[in-house]
């Protein structure tokens, strides 16, 4: 998706290099997405997955 729109911003960040992030975000598995600061969840998430909680992130 982030590819396709402008209006996606995404990153990947390897908590092992950035351990303050981690505790930040309270990290406890991985992959941990985190959209607009606000929702997380951890674990691989499919397509419907993943646009349900951005969904959710811009409501």
């Amino acid at each position: 998706m982030a590819v396709t729109s402008g209006k996606i911003d995404a990153e990947v960040i390897e908590v092992q290099e950035f351990p303050e992030l981690g505790r930040t975000f309270g990290v406890r598995g991985v992959p941990l997405t985190v959209i607009n600061g606000s929702i997380s969840f951890t674990g691989a998430a499919n397509e419907q997955m993943l646009v349900e909680h951005l969904k959710s992130a811009v409501e």
